[in-house]
C-alpha cells in the first residue's frame, strides 16, 4: 500500500485485499440453520370427480445465512458470526395451502343432463382452484454504515423490538395516511459504531400474503389420437392488494412509508393446447 494505507482498511478482517467475494464457487457453505415444523394434512383423492389436498404449516427457521452463500459480505462483524444468528428472513410461521380439482357433474356419464345437447355443451368441463394464505415476512432495520470498513449498509442501535410500526389513522392501513413503521426519528440515536438490532425482528412482519388462482378447462376430443384442451385461467381472482412496507433504511428519506404494493393485480388468460 505504501502512503495509501488507511486505519479502515487496516481494520479490515483482511486488510491485504479490499473485498472478498464469498459467492464464488456456490459460497463459502459456513451458514447454520435450525428449522422446525408442525405439518398437519388433509386429502381426498379422486371421488366422484373431486380431489382435494390442504396443508397447514406452523414453523420457525433461526440460520445465520438466508442463502446457499456465506454471509461473509454483510456480516457486521465478521469476527463474531453470532452476532448474524435470528430469525430466517424467509421466516413464515403460519402457511395455509389448499388445492381442488371438481369434474362438474354434467354430460356423459354423470348424474345431471347426461344426454342431448345441452348436456355436451356443458359436459366435461371441470374447475380447479389454489389458495394460498401464510404469515408475513419479519422485517429489518438497516442505516448506512458509519465504519468503512465494511462494504455494505449495517444494522441500527434499538430501545427494544415493540412498537415499530406507526398506530393507524383508521381502521386499516391507509398507505396514502398511514405509515408502515414509526419515523426514524422515534428510534435511539446512532452510535458511530455497531448497533444491537438482531437481523430480523420477528415481531414487526409484512402483511399477510392471499392468494386465490381459478381456472376452468374442458378436454375435447377429436380423433383417438388427436385432443384439445381449452383452459380459461384467473389469477388474483379478488384483486387482491398486499401492500409492501416501504423502505427499512433508517437514513432513507422515505424511511417507513408505503409506496409499492407486494403482489401483482388480478390477471386472467385463455389458452389452447392440441395433443396429437
Amino acid at each position: 500500500w505504501g502512503g495509501s494505507a488507511t486505519v479502515a482498511q487496516a481494520l479490515r478482517p483482511y486488510p491485504q485485499y479490499s473485498s472478498i467475494n464469498t459467492g464464488v464457487q456456490n459460497g463459502d457453505k459456513s451458514g447454520h440453520s435450525t428449522y422446525h415444523a408442525l405439518v398437519i394434512k388433509a386429502d381426498r383423492r379422486v371421488s366422484k370427480g373431486f380431489t382435494f389436498q390442504s396443508s397447514y404449516v406452523f414453523s420457525k427457521v433461526l440460520t445465520d445465512s438466508d442463502t446457499y452463500f456465506a454471509t461473509g459480505a454483510t456480516t457486521q462483524d465478521q469476527y463474531n458470526r453470532s452476532l448474524e444468528k435470528s430469525i430466517g428472513a424467509n421466516d413464515q410461521t403460519h402457511a395455509i395451502k389448499f388445492s381442488t380439482v371438481y369434474d362438474l357433474p354434467f354430460g356423459s356419464g354423470q348424474k345431471w343432463l347426461s344426454k342431448g345437447f345441452v348436456g355436451k355443451v356443458v359436459g366435461g368441463w371441470r374447475v380447479a382452484g389454489i389458495q394460498v394464505y401464510s404469515s408475513g415476512l419479519p422485517i429489518a432495520l438497516t442505516r448506512n454504515n458509519p465504519l468503512p470498513i465494511f462494504n455494505l449498509s449495517s444494522r441500527p442501535l434499538v430501545d427494544s423490538y415493540d412498537n415499530w410500526r406507526a398506530p393507524l389513522v383508521g381502521d386499516s392501513f391507509d398507505p396514502a395516511v398511514d405509515r408502515f413503521l414509526k419515523p426514524a426519528s422515534a428510534f435511539p440515536a446512532q452510535p458511530n459504531g455497531f448497533g444491537n438490532a438482531t437481523r430480523y425482528n420477528p415481531k414487526v412482519r409484512s402483511f399477510w400474503g392471499q392468494s386465490e388462482n381459478v381456472s376452468l378447462a374442458r378436454t375435447f376430443r377429436v380423433t383417438e389420437q388427436i385432443r384439445v384442451d381449452v383452459r380459461g385461467e384467473a389469477f388474483n381472482v379478488f384483486n387482491r392488494v398486499i401492500f409492501g412496507t416501504g423502505s427499512t433504511n433508517l437514513n432513507a428519506g422515505n424511511f417507513g412509508q408505503v409506496t409499492n404494493t407486494a403482489n401483482d393485480p388480478r390477471q386472467m388468460q385463455v389458452g389452447l393446447k392440441v395433443y396429437w
